[in-house]
Parts: structure tokens; C-alpha cells; sequence
């Protein structure tokens, strides 16, 4: 069944949005930069960019891209559990987001390895977990 990069956008989009995360998507699909300081703590974006992509036949293609899922959460007083929150976010939304291809009805594949970053800018009042991941899927044209 081929599928297009927005359903897989909106598809994780759901993924971080529902139980058991519930996370809140962010106000700007960009950055947090126009989130209420209020409302920051536990928000979400998605970003996708193309990665490879091999022809198929009768306008078919496997591509694969590389979906970004970025959550921030507030420190407060204790960076430490915020990061360590946010190293639980990563961990479990990547297994997750492979469950889901493979069982879920997501209808893709997340090869092997992800990569996690962790952000934090001096004077900042959350930090931003950064989780990239590739997902090959078919594409009709």
C-alpha cells in the first residue's frame, strides 16, 4: 500500500499526541520560539525532510525520509529530571513510532539506529530532546 509524506507527518503527529504520551503540539511547526512560557512544558513538533529515493515502476518510488520529533519540557528547578524525562521521551516514542509501522497499520519501516540530541540554551526555561528518525516507505506518484 503506497503512502505520501504528509499522512506519515500526520500519522506521527497523532502518535505524540495520544496515550500514552499526550503530548501537546506546539503552536509554530518551526521552533517553540511563539509557545506561551506557560505552555511549554511537554510540547511536540514534527518536521520531515527527503532523504533517498529509488524509481519503482508504474509510478511507483521507495523513499526514504528522515522525520524529526522535537519535545520540549520545562526544568523548573531540577534540569536533571527534565532530562532525564526527555531521554524516557526519546526512547519511548522511537519504539513507538517502529511499533506502529510494523504493527499498527502505519504501513512502513524504521531501519536500524536513531539518533537522539539534547538541547539547552543558557537562560532558556526548557530544554528540547531532538529524536531523527528515517522511515522508508512506498510512494505512488
Amino acid at each position: 500500500m503506497a503512502t505520501t509524506r504528509v499522512e506519515l507527518l500526520e500519522r506521527l503527529t497523532s502518535l505524540c499526541a495520544s496515550e500514552p504520551f499526550a503530548f501537546m503540539p506546539a503552536i509554530s511547526p518551526f521552533d517553540f520560539d511563539q509557545q506561551p512560557t506557560g505552555q511549554i512544558d511537554q510540547v511536540f513538533r514534527v518536521t520531515v525532510e527527503p532523504f533517498a529515493v529509488i524509481g519503482g515502476f508504474r509510478y511507483s518510488e521507495e523513499r526514504t525520509d528522515l522525520f524529526t520529533v522535537w519535545v520540549a519540557r520545562k526544568q523548573k528547578a531540577a534540569p536533571q529530571e527534565a532530562f532525564t524525562a526527555l531521554a524516557t521521551d526519546v526512547n519511548s516514542l522511537f519504539c513507538a513510532i517502529v511499533r506502529d509501522g510494523s504493527t499498527g497499520g502505519g504501513d512502513f519501516a524504521v531501519p536500524d539506529g536513531d539518533a537522539g540530541s539534547f538541547d539547552h540554551e543558557n537562560g532558556r526555561e526548557f530544554a528540547v530532546a531532538r529524536l531523527v528518525i528515517p522511515i522508508n516507505y512506498e510512494a505512488q506518484l
